[in-house]
């Protein structure tokens, strides 16, 4: 084999392998602006989700939680996020929307407005199982603590949808509500809704 052909071979692979890359090439948006996401869907955008999230923490400042809970108690309120309850055809945006919740109010609020009690049931096994060990010796306890948290309100969402198809096209409709709720007396502290309508293609596959 001679030098020329071995260095023909090396840049035949070499080309192979450039292409090949070139096929994986991914584009990186922007979430808050879903024009520019090629695919679109008729489910729930993350725009949809960072509004929804938005809308929660201005009900929150607007109605004064905070102070008016520090103003009768001298203390932060402490905020139980509940799983939301999804009722659309879209269960892959629970999780996201609770994780995202969760972020930007901890991320927007410090701990004298407000403290939050994480109820994941999986932590909630390890907080157990942690609380345990403590008890019998077999970790240190630095506090002496043995109450966890409870909550003075509930944060509740749910997502609610009418659907409708044709084959070629669908169309939907998702109604998102968000509620504040008194864990002594049920009350409705506040509740609020962001509703939305898309329409598209059927093609695009949430996963």
């Amino acid at each position: 084999m001679t030098r020329t052909t071995l260095w023909t071979m090396f840049a035949s692979l070499f080309l192979i392998l450039a292409v090949s890359a070139c096929g994986n090439e991914s584009t990186r948006v922007d979430p808050k602006d879903d024009e520019e996401d090629p695919i679109q869907s008729s489910g729930p955008y993350s725009s949809d989700l960072i509004e929804v999230t938005d809308e929660i923490i201005a009900q929150f400042k607007k109605q004064k939680i905070s102070e008016n809970f520090r103003a009768r108690y001298n203390d932060a309120p402490i905020i139980a996020v509940i799983r939301p309850q999804n009722d659309t055809r879209f269960p892959e945006v629970t999780q996201i929307f609770q994780e995202n919740l969760v972020a930007e109010l901890l991320g927007k609020t410090t701990r004298q407005e407000c403290r939050f009690s994480q109820r994941d049931s999986d932590v909630q096994a390890e907080i157990a199982r942690e609380k345990g060990e403590k008890e019998s010796g077999e970790r240190t306890d630095r506090t002496g603590r043995r109450t966890k948290l409870g909550a003075d309100y509930f944060l509740k969402a749910k997502f609610s949808t009418l659907s409708v198809t044709d084959g070629e096209y669908e169309s939907d409709t998702i109604l998102y509500t968000f509620e504040l709720i008194d864990t002594e007396t049920d009350e409705l502290i506040f509740k609020g809704k962001h509703l939305i309508k898309r329409v598209s293609e059927k093609s695009a596959v949430y996963r």
